[in-house]
C-alpha cells in the first residue's frame, strides 16, 4: 500500500488551532474487510497508546482518509487491512504479519515495528494549496 499525506488549508481561524491531514492509501490488492489506522505523537506511545485512531471500511483499491483537528507537531501513523473483519492484524509464525501494513515514511523494522523516529514526520500549518508529501 502506498500512503500520501495531503495537507489542506483551513479558514484563517482554524488555522491558529489545528489543520487536516488527508491520507491517501493506493494499491490496496483485496477491497474487502476494515483498514485500521492510528496516529502517535510521541515515542513513548508509539505502537501502545495512539492519539486517535478509527476504523474505515475498505472499498475501493485508492482511499481518500480526512483527519481533521490535527494541531502542527510531529505525528507517526500505522495501519494495518485487517481482511478477515476480526478485528486485529493476523500473525504467522514469529509474529509475522498475514495481512497488510504500513508505516508512514514507508518505514520498515527488523524483527518488529520500525522506530517512532524512522515513522515520524513533522505537520506544519500551511498557508497554501496543493502541499503533498508522500509517505509510501
Amino acid at each position: 500500500m502506498i500512503i500520501f499525506l495531503v495537507f489542506v488549508m483551513q479558514s484563517a481561524a482554524q488555522l491558529l488551532f489545528a489543520q487536516n491531514l488527508t491520507i491517501e492509501v493506493c494499491d490496496i490488492e483485496k477491497v474487502e474487510g476494515h483498514l485500521y489506522v492510528a496516529i502517535y505523537n510521541s515515542e513513548e506511545t508509539f505502537m501502545k497508546k495512539p492519539l486517535t485512531a478509527f476504523r474505515i471500511d475498505v472499498k475501493d483499491t485508492s482511499l481518500s482518509i480526512p483527519c481533521q483537528g490535527l494541531p502542527a507537531g510531529t505525528y507517526a501513523i500505522s495501519l494495518f487491512q485487517d481482511e478477515n473483519g476480526n478485528g486485529k492484524l493476523d500473525t504467522a509464525v514469529f509474529g509475522i504479519p498475514t495481512e497488510k501494513y504500513g508505516f508512514s515514511n514507508d518505514a520498515q523494522g527488523v524483527m518488529g515495528p520500525p522506530s517512532y523516529d524512522k515513522c515520524s514526520f513533522t505537520f506544519f500549518r500551511r498557508h497554501d494549496f496543493g502541499d503533498t508529501s508522500e509517505v509510501e
